[in-house]
């Protein structure tokens, strides 16, 4: 995996924090039951989920922000994997919007 300049994580950063408004405007707005239908239990925990590895991944990148380039102990792998899960979260919330 290639090294992330400081530039490139600033973007990540501005996109991830959108997408930690959008998932915790979502888990304000669900609530579930145990009696609920299946579904609409897995996109209450996919926003959870979402929301999480969001957070994750946006503290993380804020972090190795401020830590020099040259051998930063957060690989960019640490970002990238919960960022890219709470990609595939917002999508499968999208995806629920078509459902409904």
């Amino acid at each position: 995996m290639r090294p992330m300049p400081s530039a490139d994580m600033v973007s990540l950063i501005s996109f991830l924090a959108v997408l930690l408004i959008f998932f915790s405007i979502d888990v304000r707005s669900r609530e579930t039951a145990a009696s609920d239908p299946w579904h609409v239990q897995v996109f209450g925990w996919t926003s959870r989920l979402g929301g999480i590895s969001t957070a994750l991944a946006l503290a993380l990148g804020w972090v190795d922000l401020f830590l020099p380039d040259e051998n930063s102990p957060i690989h960019v792998a640490f970002v990238a994997v919960p960022g890219s899960v709470a990609v595939l979260c917002a999508i499968v919330l999208g995806l629920e919007m078509l459902w409904q």
